[in-house]
């Protein structure tokens, strides 16, 4: 199972420090979208540029124009780009058509999406990369929130699939448990103390 980091900064100095920090530990290293729209696709050219050996993850959430927003990102530097699972599937067939001009992904986030299974299969069989079982930080702050509906619902969709939302130490051997071949880890790498520790600490739980 890879390992995902989620940097939900601001600047692009944050995410060149972060990522610096972390990188000997993570596969992955996604540009949330927050970072994206405040430092622009630049932050994507720029941690592909200081660490060309990891997939970078540009994490667009797009929502429609899926050929020209995805091939934005990838001419920018990603290896992979989010198009939202509410999107028509125009847009994630678009999507999907510009990253195989480039050779590269496209990750179908499955965020406010009712029926996850369901979807989680059609994307799929569009010809997305992985689908990512996603809960927002808004979702995660609910009360009751439990990262379990998600790895059940992975788990049952029998296809190939990511987790965020709530993954952390606790965790992440249940996602790995499920079946997921990302583990996607954001707060509780970025926000730890220690962040190098932390994905040092989430690298060895996978084994």
């Amino acid at each position: 199972m890879k390992l995902q980091v989620a940097m939900d900064l601001l600047t692009v100095e944050d995410a060149l420090e972060l990522a610096g920090k972390v990188a000997e530990y993570v596969d992955i290293i996604e540009l949330g979208t927050p970072l994206i729209k405040a430092a622009g696709l630049g932050a994507v050219t720029a941690v592909k540029e200081a660490h060309p050996d990891k997939i970078v993850f540009a994490d667009m959430k797009t929502m429609d124009a899926g050929e020209l927003e995805a091939d934005i990102a990838f001419t920018a530097g990603a290896d992979l780009v989010s198009v939202l699972g509410t999107a028509d599937d125009s847009t994630i067939a678009g999507a999907i058509k510009a990253a195989r001009a480039h050779g590269k992904g496209i990750v179908v986030d499955l965020i406010g999406v009712a029926n996850k299974v369901t979807r989680a299969k059609e994307a799929h069989a569009l010809g997305a990369e992985f689908v990512e079982f996603h809960a927002g930080l808004d979702e995660q702050a609910q009360p009751g929130y439990d990262l379990n509906g998600l790895l059940s619902a992975g788990e049952e969709a029998r296809v190939p699939f990511s987790v965020a939302g709530g993954v952390k130490l606790s965790t992440i051997e249940a996602v790995q448990r499920a079946g997921a071949e990302v583990a996607v880890a954001g707060g509780a790498i970025y926000a730890a103390a220690d962040p190098a520790l932390a994905a040092k600490e989430l690298r060895a739980a996978i084994g």
